[in-house]
């Protein structure tokens, strides 16, 4: 099936964020703030409904089995999280053993309840010269924050769990590449290089597929005046193999995931030089 555009924004939106049960939509934030859900009012509706302002620059949305949705703002250089039923937003993590955060860039909820994130600072902050951004993570049981990697890498963005929450992989954009922690014994972390990339800037999202478990990369780089350049996301296999490359209309490619059920996977991708949300159904391998 071909990438269709499902949305087209006054601005750009990103980290789609898929929300339980038949065509109930996506979570997505935008640049001036907005913490939105875009359709849920049943099949053909694609429409952009607010649900939270944070007044500042939100780049990750993420939402729990209980529909807590946790927020990674830059601009506030904190976690934030937001009650479903009150819509209250509060701050969640904004330090680490006494230092304040970067500017949180992606976050994902594990099963138990845990809360993985990056933590990169605005674009330039955490480069090759000064690889100082990190990858923390909340317990979901003793409510304690660690660091899975602290003042390591050039860019940390996108992050994936695999389906047993045995595995996360995060993308290292300055470094071009894909660095995966395994647990070991449970807790655990161990960081290594799953997979180096070349051409572009680099990776910027992640998604692993529910059914097949390959995991799916958003390449981004900047995007020249128009026409878009084209962009990519990569299949990649647990063995590091990229087994197929689908072209995206523009370069700057700053979300992904997958909505739908088992055999019917959709692939969501948010694109920021076109502002657009594309949408490839039956998504297979």
């Amino acid at each position: 099936s071909v990438m269709e555009t499902i949305f087209r924004g006054t601005e750009a939106v990103r980290s789609p964020c898929p929300l339980p049960g038949q065509d109930a939509g996506f979570l997505v934030v935008s640049e001036s703030g907005d913490v939105a859900r875009i359709g849920g009012g049943g099949t053909d509706d694609e429409s952009f409904h607010v649900i939270a302002q944070t007044r500042g620059c939100p780049m990750g949305v993420a939402r729990d089995a209980t529909g807590t949705m946790y927020v990674c703002d830059c601009a506030h250089k904190a976690l934030l999280v937001v009650d479903p039923s009150s819509r209250e937003m509060v701050e969640f993590v904004r330090e680490f053993e006494g230092k304040p955060l970067k500017g949180p860039h992606s976050v994902v909820v594990d099963q138990e309840g845990s809360v993985y994130f990056t933590d990169s600072g605005p674009l330039g902050e955490t480069t090759l010269q000064t690889p100082c951004g990190s990858v923390f993570c909340v317990d979901g049981r003793r409510k304690m924050l660690h660091a899975l990697l602290f003042e390591g890498l050039a860019y940390p963005s996108g992050l994936a769990l695999s389906q047993d929450g045995r595995l996360l992989y995060v993308a290292e954009t300055m470094r071009n590449r894909i660095i995966r922690f395994v647990q070991r014994p449970a807790g655990v972390f161990h960081a290594s290089v799953f997979l180096q990339l070349a051409g572009g800037m680099g990776p910027m999202a992640l998604a692993i597929h529910p059914d097949t478990g390959n995991l799916y990369v958003g390449c981004f780089d900047i995007s020249d005046d128009p026409p878009p350049q084209p962009g990519r996301v990569l299949v990649v296999t647990n063995a590091g193999q990229v087994v197929e490359t689908l072209p995206i209309q523009g370069c700057e490619v700053t979300g992904l995931a997958f909505r739908g059920s088992k055999g019917h996977r959709s692939l969501v991708v948010t694109e920021a030089s076109s502002r657009v949300v594309f949408q490839k159904d039956d998504v297979q391998v």
